[in-house]
């Protein structure tokens, strides 16, 4: 995890809890990697019932991310740069912050056809952000929700806020600031 990143995902002052939605689908060591961890954290399957046993190697789970806990170490730092998931600020608890996103994994189309939506993908996420109307993001976005993933490179922090129902992007460069 780069030096400069844990300033960003625990802002002091913010008592908001620091989630990440992993993308079990992204890798296949990250399933067997979660379970090796579930014992010393706090996470769950936004699947549930027989779709949570059945997909439960490419699932998305939201982990709470504690400094300087084993799952957060592994996630961001072996994950930095991967692709893993999102991060997600968020001043709920784990079940409340699950049922939001819960209700997010398959979206309607236009003629009423069911789809998949993997907004918890950083690519697929920051491709849709910019495009999505207020009705689109007041879903999104939980009260007080801040979305965080690495940029392309992995060599900045790219945040999402919508404090008055438009997504506005900000990004921070991680690379320490030369003399």
């Amino acid at each position: 995890m780069p030096a400069r990143l844990a300033h960003h995902l625990w802002p002091e002052g913010d008592a908001r809890a620091l989630y990440m939605i992993v993308d079990a689908a992204r890798d296949p060591g990250l399933y067997p990697g979660l379970l090796a961890h579930e014992d010393g954290a706090d996470m769950r399957s936004l699947y549930q019932g027989d779709t949570a046993g059945e997909l439960a190697e490419v699932a998305p789970y939201l982990v709470r991310l504690e400094r300087g806990s084993a799952v957060t170490d592994w996630l961001l730092g072996d994950g930095w740069g991967r692709g893993w998931g999102i991060l997600v600020l968020a001043d709920r608890d784990i079940d409340a912050v699950r049922r939001h996103f819960r209700k997010l994994t398959i979206v309607n189309g236009e003629a009423g056809e069911t789809y998949l939506f993997r907004f918890y993908d950083p690519v697929v996420l920051a491709a849709f952000l910019p495009t999505c109307d207020a009705a689109q993001c007041a879903a999104l976005f939980g009260p007080g929700f801040r979305f965080m993933m690495e940029d392309a490179a992995a060599g900045a922090l790219v945040l999402f806020e919508a404090p008055n129902g438009v997504p506005l992007r900000a990004e921070i460069p991680l690379a320490a600031p030369r003399a």
